[in-house]
């Protein structure tokens, strides 16, 4: 039962006034004719009070009349399993389907369950009226936004995120974005059971990662249409002479931090040390990012376990990049120590995002810049998505949360019940009056006629 107007209960005081009104009314004595009043003394006039109801009925019928008229006003409306099934198409609803790199591993007969998730994700968008479908890699990354459209509708609404749930795509703080009133709904896709491998697509090229048990733990190989997707760097790195030793180091070291990649080669970056002979030249033609895939691979920069924040615009002025300072954007290592600076620019006949390192060549924070650098432009899967445990359907239900059906931007488009109980407020009216008048018409007391003696 949902009550619209729940402030008209406040009516119900109003059900005393009937009490009151027959325990004060005032009885009717009968009338006795005498010739002459001379003979009796004359006495005051007492007051009595009714001490008991002496018409109940009448009285339940004008309780029943206030009680009937209080809950029409309140403009309840019964949740029966048609509405429900009505109402909710008429909720708006927010799904986040997941489009992680374990999404795309590929079963028996070529399925992937990114496929299953987006058609779930359209049916579940054409069962609402309003709908807001965001396709994402991280879904908990999403929800913020989710829950930000969510917020700003004035009708019943949930978030729905279609996922493999593999451990890590979201967790129950994640949740607490999502506004109070809005109901949470978990929808899972079979995830694919056999050889671990996940299929990643950049334009015309598939890359195939697959990994393999052994000795030492699991080995990780990429593969694609020209066989072996080899794990060489595209990343230009200019450095002067007397840095080439440290660049080496540091390259080595990068080596060290993380696994062999298959790079996008459409994207270019290029590293810019102190040392190179035409850094202040780069700079000096360099602009701020406007590629969108430029400002992707800073992001995930920022992002990275080794890079993170971002450095002031005075930090960045160092590095001599003219008028668009303001405008450059910095990695931070987590030590809180600027990275690099990132802008766009011209590099041997090639626009290319640049990456000028605000610290030594050879120093543990450049071969950290260069290893997430070689993991932000690659196409393969991140290898915590190799992993193929997932959340248990006990904990996702301990999550989920129906939509709040009372809350103040619940919309039945004015439909209400209300109607039925002005028909028995309207039909105890009736009684009411045919009681009163029946009772009036029994307390009419006949005029005693006594002879005098």
């Amino acid at each position: 039962m949902i009550w619209q107007n729940p402030w008209a209960w406040a009516g119900l005081g109003f059900l005393v006034l009937p009490v009151l009104i027959h325990l004060l009314g005032r009885g009717q004595a009968p009338r006795r004719v005498f010739p002459t009043l001379r003979f009796l003394p004359p006495s005051r006039s007492l007051p009595t009070r009714r001490r008991r109801i002496r018409d109940p009925l009448l009285l339940a019928v004008r309780l029943g009349i206030l009680a009937s008229a209080v809950i029409a006003l309140a403009q309840p409306f019964l949740l029966t399993r048609k509405r429900r099934n009505e109402l909710s198409r008429g909720i708006a609803r927010a799904i986040v389907v997941d489009t992680s790199e374990s999404m795309w591993r590929r079963g028996a007969g070529g399925t992937r369950p990114i496929d299953s998730a987006r058609a779930e994700g359209d049916r579940l968008a054409g069962d609402a009226q309003t709908s807001l479908v965001i396709q994402a890699a991280n879904p908990r990354r999403a929800l913020a936004g989710a829950a930000s459209w969510i917020d700003r509708q004035q009708r019943r609404a949930e978030l729905v995120i279609v996922s493999d749930f593999q451990t890590g795509t979201v967790d129950r703080p994640d949740l607490d974005a999502v506004p109070h009133a809005a109901g949470i709904r978990f929808v899972r896709v079979p995830a694919v059971q056999g050889p671990n491998e996940i299929v990643t697509q950049a334009g015309d090229v598939e890359t195939v990662a697959r990994v393999t048990a052994s000795t030492t733990g699991s080995d990780i190989a990429w593969t694609n249409g020209a066989g072996r997707a080899g794990g060489q760097s595209s990343i230009l790195i200019l450095a002067g002479p007397s840095e080439r030793n440290g660049i080496d180091a540091a390259q080595r070291a990068a080596a060290a931090l993380s696994v062999r990649l298959p790079i996008d080669s459409s994207k270019s970056v290029a590293i810019v040390y102190a040392g190179y002979e035409r850094r202040a030249d780069i700079l000096k033609s360099s602009t701020p990012l406007r590629a969108p895939w430029m400002t992707d691979i800073v992001a995930r920069l920022r992002a990275d376990s080794m890079l993170i924040g971002a450095a002031s615009a005075e930090t960045a002025s160092n590095v001599g990049a003219g008028d668009s300072v303001g405008k450059l954007v910095v990695a931070r290592l987590a030590t809180g120590k600027p990275a690099a600076v990132a802008v766009q620019g011209q590099v041997e006949g090639r626009d290319r995002l640049i990456l000028v390192p605000l610290v030594d060549a050879s120093s543990l924070t450049s071969a950290a810049l260069i290893a997430a650098t070689n993991r932000a432009v690659s196409i393969a899967a991140p290898v915590t998505e190799m992993e193929q445990t997932t959340v248990s359907d006990d904990v996702l239900r301990s999550w989920q949360r129906e939509p709040d059906a009372t809350a103040a931007h619940v919309s039945t488009d004015g439909a209400s019940d209300g109607r039925w109980l002005w028909i028995l407020a309207l039909a105890l009216l009736g009684l009411e009056t045919w009681l009163r008048r029946a009772r009036r018409e029994e307390v009419q007391l006949p005029v005693v006629r006594d002879r005098a003696a």
